[in-house]
């Protein structure tokens, strides 16, 4: 379809001639380029596998071994917490999930931001998912070799931590079927794991569990109230919070695979966002009402306590296992974002050009090759840092994910006013007024921060690595923009 045609498409959809010219534009970017780049074949899984992509990425460390420390933060009411998250991230996903509708890119919001906020936002957001994700994915696979220690004392943790470094690399080195097989098995291990736990301490609290007294509703009302630490203490948890429901933007990073992206995206979002808060809300609304909030421990994973107090037989065996495979799998989709966020950078000059390099199925693997090596390199600096180094970087991930959900939600509000008139395949309801509500909830989140200690560090150092970001933008990436204007 030639160019005039596009725009004569566009105004037949309902854009007007400025609108309809840009959204041209962006329809060429999305049928040429990524078509052409990633290859029609490219494009084979579904709303359902994307969804448990979504899903493998988003449920982890940050659920299974953090979700301890907002519990000590705010008490019983911490299931305020994750259902307040829920309510600050999945409006944000509509919006990129809009925005994927009309420009499938593998670059998702970097490019997006590049385009309606031009190239200094898009290389900061670019290069913040891409530190962020390394970074996560070093605390993950440290934990994941702490866990296995567990049952092995007399190996060696660096050897751990080399297995599966290397399985996560070779994971992504297959192609998207195989991986999006590994990853639905992971994901389903990791639904059902959350799924039988809320069904056991629902029966629990009931007193129907046999040789058990029933619980009741004591533990949620009896230390302190449901808001023992006050309503501060919600609002200080928020960014541990966010921490949990970082990893569901890699959705959207499917969008280049995905089979008529401008349907599967939007419904993927959709049925990950509602599964996540299900699952999270129910587990801790579980675990509070199971274990006193002043009792939930923070050094290791509450779902392995209550399993002990229960004392089911190999139960504290069996949860290891699945939570290693938890965190495994969101770092292996982890891994599948950055690599594309990578390769999304070096297509617009923001990242070295060798990294362009895909094999036949169109995996980036030098992409992948140069994440591997500094997830390495980050892997041994948790070793060496200090022991609190994971609430660091869960705070500073936490943040990145603020800053970037934030430069989202106003690239929303720059697509939508330049394409006003535009008949999308999706368009979120409540324009402006949600994302405006959007951007004011993100502001409550940062400004709760002081509020727990601990988290001013990780805060201070995602800000410090923008301002970096920014500084290599102005000095090294700015000229080749002028040099091309």
């Amino acid at each position: 379809m030639t160019g005039k045609n596009l725009q004569q498409f566009c105004t037949e959809l309902g854009a007007d001639e400025g609108a309809s010219a840009e959204l041209a534009v962006d329809l060429k970017l999305a049928a040429g380029t990524e078509a052409v780049r990633m290859g029609v074949a490219a494009r084979e899984i579904g709303t359902l596998e994307i969804i448990m992509i979504g899903l493998a990425g988003v449920i982890g460390a940050g659920i299974f071994v953090a979700s301890g420390i907002p519990v000590r933060i705010a008490g019983p009411a911490a299931v305020l917490s994750y259902l307040a998250g829920a309510l600050v991230v999945i409006p944000v996903m509509l919006y990129l999930a809009e925005m994927e509708a009309a420009w499938p890119s593998t670059g998702a919001f970097s490019d997006y931001a590049n385009r309606y906020l031009g190239p200094l936002m898009g290389f900061v957001t670019g290069w913040m998912y891409w530190s962020s994700g390394v970074l996560g994915m070093a605390t993950e696979v440290t934990a994941s070799a702490l866990l296995m220690h567990w049952w092995l004392p007399g190996w060696p943790l660096w050897l751990f931590s080399l297995f599966f470094s290397l399985l996560i690399t070779g994971i992504n080195l297959l192609d998207i079927r195989g991986f999006t097989r590994i990853e639905g098995l992971f994901s389903g291990i990791k639904i059902m794991a959350l799924f039988l736990f809320i069904l056991v301490g629902l029966t629990v609290l009931s007193g129907l569990w046999p040789g058990l007294a029933p619980v009741g509703t004591v533990n949620y009302f009896a230390y302190g109230g449901f808001f023992p630490q006050g309503v501060k203490g919600v609002f200080a948890s928020l960014l541990l919070v966010i921490f949990a429901y970082s990893g569901i933007q890699v959705v959207c990073m499917t969008a280049a695979q995905a089979t008529n992206p401008r349907h599967t995206i939007p419904r993927a979002v959709i049925g990950t966002g509602l599964t996540v808060t299900f699952l999270y809300t129910g587990a801790i609304f579980v675990l509070v009402g199971l274990l006193p909030w002043f009792t939930v421990p923070v050094a290791s994973s509450p779902f392995v306590t209550v399993l002990e107090r229960l004392r089911i037989p190999f139960g504290s065996h069996l949860l290891n296992a699945i939570i290693i495979t938890a965190v495994l799998s969101s770092m292996n989709t982890t891994m599948f974002g950055v690599t594309r966020m990578l390769k999304s950078l070096a297509e617009r000059h923001e990242a070295p050009r060798f990294l362009l390099k895909t094999d036949r199925r169109g995996i980036p693997t030098r992409a992948l090759a140069a994440s591997s090596i500094f997830l390495s390199i980050a892997v041994i600096l948790a070793y060496l840092l200090p022991q609190k180094v994971f609430l660091y970087v869960a705070s500073a991930t936490g943040f990145i994910s603020l800053f970037n959900w934030a430069v989202i939600t106003i690239t929303y509000i720059r697509f939508r006013q330049k394409l006003p008139r535009f008949k999308a395949p999706f368009t979120v309801p409540g324009y402006p007024y949600l994302p405006y509500t959007s951007l004011l909830l993100l502001l409550v989140v940062v400004a709760s921060v002081p509020l727990a200690r601990g988290q001013i560090p990780g805060m201070v150092s995602g800000l410090l690595l923008a301002i970096a970001y920014a500084m290599v933008f102005f000095l090294f990436v700015r000229r080749r923009y002028k040099a091309t204007a």
